[in-house]
């Protein structure tokens, strides 16, 4: 069986910085999946792997369907060739020590797993900057992430269903994260409390009802400095409008759990109300 090849957009020759991590999660050189698939048929053959042999320039990969067996070869034959790999749809794998044999590494990118369940060890990753896992079924601990010395950016949560849970945020305490993006349905402990012990983290997005709104107003007093899309007392959003059968209603959607989605136009003094008590607990909590 021949494999099947695609040729995506070459990664930016750049420092690494937030854009070109977001490359990286969307792009790769090359794409290896078994030619009688549209998507992601199941590689089960190691000559769809060894096309990579035809490119040793190749550092950056989007490889489908492998299982465990596969996984391995892979990485054991052109894993220290390789700077970024997007695992997309890797569901069987059930270890994924192997990618702690790779310390040029620098991002990966796992997209959909049914057996992973705890992270690998990461303290041999010496170049490892950037990690995004989403859509994993029993992974709900991020307990060794802490080990990884110069992860910079960490994704974790869902593409499709949001169902992810993770344990805490406790493990990332006192690292160097810079920016924490989780898209999940919950974690456990809902402690904030870690969030300034991360001292060179810039950003943090999350959903806009994880938190509370008392919970979403202590970190903003707690870090002043840090940015996120839940972090602030409302967004701006366009409501869908029956008669027009258009999303063309300008709304808000007030931060924190269980909180509404208005209509401005009416609403004018109810949205101030929010706001200002936002702001209130932020100045509570600064002074605390």
């Amino acid at each position: 069986m021949d494999v099947h090849v695609e040729y995506f957009y070459e990664l930016i020759k750049q420092e690494w910085n937030y854009s070109c991590y977001k490359n990286s999660f969307d792009d790769a050189q090359l794409a290896i999946k078994a030619a009688d698939s549209d998507v992601a048929g199941s590689i089960r053959y190691i000559s769809d792997i060894d096309k990579l042999a035809d490119h040793p320039e190749v550092k950056s990969v989007r490889i489908f369907a492998l299982d465990q067996d596969t996984f391995e070869y892979f990485i054991n034959k052109y894993g220290r060739q390789l700077r970024y790999i997007h695992f997309y749809s890797n569901k069987s794998v059930e270890d994924w020590s192997l990618l702690g044999t790779l310390p040029d590494l620098e991002c990966v990118n796992w997209f959909h797993n049914q057996k992973i369940d705890r992270l690998w060890d990461m303290s041999r990753n010496y170049s490892l900057k950037a990690l995004k896992i989403s859509d994993f079924s029993k992974l709900h601990s991020i307990s060794g992430i802490e080990k990884a010395p110069a992860l910079e950016w960490f994704e974790f949560g869902d593409a499709i269903w949001r169902t992810s849970e993770i344990e805490s945020l406790k493990p990332l305490e006192n690292t160097g994260i810079r920016r924490i993006n989780f898209s999940g349905k919950k974690i456990s402990d809902m402690d904030v409390s870690c969030i300034p012990n991360m001292e060179k983290l810039e950003v943090f997005d999350c959903p806009t009802n994880l938190f509370t709104t008392e919970e979403i107003a202590w970190i903003v007093a707690k870090c002043p400095g840090l940015e996120g899309y839940a972090l602030r007392p409302y967004l701006d959003y366009m409501i869908y409008n029956e008669k027009t059968h258009k999303a063309d209603i300008p709304g808000v959607m007030i931060i924190g759990k269980r909180k509404p989605t208005f209509a401005i136009e009416g609403n004018e003094k109810k949205l101030e109300k929010y706001v200002s008590q936002f702001d209130s607990l932020v100045d509570k909590y600064r002074t605390e």
